[in-house]
Order: structure tokens, then C-alpha cells, then sequence
């Protein structure tokens, strides 16, 4: 690296280091900025007129009554730029717009038909929602960031590939990355559609700092991204927090992989759908019928869910069934882990306590105390977009990294 390249890495991170603070604190002078960052003033004020003049921060005087001379406090400007995340599974696909702060100004969801959809039908739904976004944006679209893509199944987030996906026909080694900036002419980046959802966590939530937690996520699949002293545990090759395809007890349905008994066959969203469709053949989840008019193909997740709500018995015990199979997983891995949280996000969340204490009971009957003490279990605070989010917020880690790498 020539001596020029050095100097622009260096200020490149000097600014990011200095958007963190103005990011993830209420009220900062350019002095909390230097005091904060260790940088010489000189630097300090040189590198905030920059970012005056590109738009990215504004100034804010003092408000508050004040002997003596007020604070010019320094503001990241929610017009600065925008990040287009986009994420989408076998069932839905999201779209959001994050401004410069982080703010949530579109969203947009639409379902992807759940059987037979094929890979330029996908990719075809995949660039008529980002076409949607930029329209939203208008002239706006000129400050767009770059587009993150939450992607399912295995894909390599180095090369911006999407390897293979079973409930997509065709999805095999499709250049993702690559379509989407030829398309729209704006940088691209992606990775998994659970991982992603880490971003919005580290950026909307934590603020850079995460106590350990596991993030469990179960849709049409089961993964798990485990955070330990603030770091995502993740590998520099294959595909880790594939917690769909450990073998359970019990468990005799065949998997999307073709062997027996994994955790996805008994708990994802498909299963569920499938379970309930197998047993009102032999005369069971007759309210569920009535609910969809007689049709079960049009039985869903949010159908089961509705079902457990109004506390239909042959779906309260499928949600029990389904719980138990989930929560035994979970005490493995909190005697791996040891976390402080367990966060669980799909449709299933939407059951609530009912459904959160089978858990609990679950992995405290089977982890030891040392390690469930204290242990929270709970539903994410996000809706169902929180996948766009975070790819929105994969976009802004990636561009700007304006706190260190680990989350």
C-alpha cells in the first residue's frame, strides 16, 4: 500500500470513528468529539468541515439556558444518505429505507408464492421492490449508499453468490451481487438473511455493544447467530447457525436435505403447514378448515397462529409439540453459549407467553442452573421486516463501519 493509500485509509476511519460518536451519543461538541477519539484538534475540526460541506453531519447551537458560552452540538444528518435493504425467504420479501440516522422511511412487503417459484421470477420480484424504493426516493435516489440484500439458503457473501435455496426452483449459483449493481448501478452487498439481522441489532438497538445473547430465527428453516463478548460466532468458510439441521428426538419427517428427523422438518413454517394439512386428513384442526374456507392449500403460519390464539386444542398441542422440540435445542446450545438472552423471531412469536413459557420450561429442565440463571427468553421487538433492516444496516457497516468490527 503506497504512502497516499495510507493517508486516505487513515482519515477514511478517522471520519467513520467520528460519525460513531455523533451516531451513538445525544450531545456532542467537535471538543467531546476529540475527547472522545483521542484525535488532535487540528484533525478534528478539519475532518468535521469536510463532513459539513458532504452534508453528513449539520450544527445544532445549545437550546439550553447557559452562563457563559454555548455548545455548538454536532448532528448526523438524516438526509445524508440512504441504505436500501432488501431481504426475502420462500414466503415474503421486504423492502426498507433507512435515511443517514438510521430512521425506518419505507417499507414494503410482498409474497413470494410458496411453491414452485422459480430463480428469474425471484430475481424479477427482487428488482421491481428495489425499482419501488428508488421511486420512493425521487431525486433522493442520487445519495443512496449502496443496497444490502438479506439472502436465503447457503450463498457466499465474498464472491455475492446465492448458492442454493430448496424452495426456489433453479436457485443454483446465481451472481446476485453482480445482477443488482448491473442493474441499478449502485454498490451491492449481501449475506444471509438471518445474519443480516444481526445489523439492525448492533445498529438500532446496542449501539455497537451487545451483552451475549443468541439470536434464533425460525421461518421456512431454523438458524441461530450466537454474539459472545460482543462478537457474532461465526467461520471463515461453510455455513455456521444452521440449527434447522440438528437431529432432535422424536423427530421421523424427512428434511428439505433428504435425511430424517432434523429440526426443520418439525418446526419451520412449511413443516407446521405440512403437519396441519396431513392431519385434517384423518379428521383433525377442523376450525382451522372452517378458517380457511375449506381450502387448506391455503392454510399458512399465520393461519396456525390465529388457530392458537383462539385456543383451538389441536393447535395448542402442535404448538406444544413444536416448542418442546425447539426448546430441547435451545438448552444445548445454552450449555455451549452460556447467553444472557435468548431472542426468538419468526410468526411463531406471535403466539406470546403461551408459547415462551414451553420454552423456558423446556431449557431449564434441560441446561444446567449455572448457565440458565438469570436467563431471558423473549420475542424480538422487531415485525416481520427486521430482515431488511438489517441488510439496510449490512449497507452501513460496510460503507461507513462507523464503529469497530466487532458488533
Amino acid at each position: 500500500m503506497g504512502n497516499e493509500s495510507i493517508v486516505e485509509s487513515r482519515k477514511y476511519y478517522q471520519r467513520n470513528k467520528m460519525l460513531s460518536v455523533m451516531r451513538f451519543h445525544e450531545d456532542v461538541s467537535r471538543y467531546d468529539v476529540k475527547k472522545l477519539t483521542g484525535y488532535s484538534m487540528t484533525t478534528v475540526l478539519n475532518t468535521i468541515d469536510e463532513m459539513i460541506k458532504e452534508g453528513l453531519i449539520y450544527e445544532e447551537m445549545c437550546g439550553e439556558s447557559r452562563v457563559g458560552r454555548k455548545p455548538i452540538w454536532l448532528r448526523v444528518n438524516p438526509e445524508g444518505g440512504y441504505f436500501i435493504g432488501v431481504e426475502f425467504n420462500g414466503r415474503l420479501m421486504h423492502c426498507v429505507v433507512l435515511d443517514f440516522k438510521g430512521n425506518q422511511i419505507h417499507s414494503l412487503e410482498t409474497p413470494i408464492a410458496e411453491k414452485n417459484s422459480r430463480a428469474n421470477e425471484v430475481i424479477q420480484m427482487l428488482k421491481d421492490i428495489i425499482r419501488q424504493a428508488l421511486d420512493y426516493l425521487g431525486n433522493r435516489q442520487l445519495k443512496v449508499v449502496g443496497i444490502g440484500l438479506g439472502v436465503p439458503g447457503y450463498s457466499s457473501k465474498k464472491e455475492g453468490i446465492a448458492i442454493s435455496y430448496n424452495h426456489f426452483k433453479d436457485w443454483d449459483n446465481i451472481p446476485l451481487k453482480q445482477i443488482i449493481e448491473e442493474e441499478f448501478h449502485f454498490p451491492c452487498y449481501m449475506d444471509n438473511n438471518v445474519n443480516v439481522m444481526i445489523f439492525a441489532y448492533k445498529w438500532l438497538v446496542y449501539h455497537g455493544r451487545c451483552e451475549d445473547m443468541l439470536f434464533v430465527s425460525v421461518r421456512t428453516g431454523a438458524r441461530v447467530m450466537p454474539i459472545i463478548n460482543n462478537t457474532p460466532v461465526s467461520s471463515t468458510y461453510g455455513f455456521p447457525g444452521e440449527l434447522g439441521h440438528v437431529k432432535v428426538r422424536g423427530g421421523s419427517r424427512i428434511c428439505s436435505c433428504g435425511r430424517y428427523g432434523c429440526l426443520n422438518s418439525e418446526i419451520s413454517d412449511f413443516a407446521i403447514v405440512s403437519k396441519i394439512q396431513d392431519g385434517i386428513r384423518v379428521r383433525r384442526y377442523k376450525e382451522i378448515l372452517e378458517m380457511v374456507n375449506g381450502d387448506k392449500d391455503a392454510i399458512t403460519i399465520a393461519t396456525f397462529v390465529d388457530s392458537v390464539i383462539q385456543g383451538h386444542q389441536d393447535s395448542l398441542n402442535l404448538m406444544h409439540q413444536v416448542a418442546g422440540f425447539l426448546g430441547e435445542t435451545l438448552s444445548m446450545l445454552v450449555n455451549i453459549f452460556a447467553p444472557r438472552k435468548i431472542v426468538f423471531y419468526g410468526e411463531l412469536a406471535r403466539i406470546g407467553e403461551p408459547f415462551f413459557e414451553i420454552l423456558r420450561k423446556n431449557v431449564w429442565e434441560n441446561s444446567i442452573k449455572e448457565n440458565n440463571k438469570g436467563l431471558q427468553i423473549m420475542a424480538s421487538e422487531f415485525g416481520r421486516n427486521l430482515g431488511a433492516i438489517g441488510a439496510a444496516a449490512l449497507v452501513m457497516q460496510e460503507a461507513f463501519d462507523f464503529v469497530e468490527e466487532t458488533i
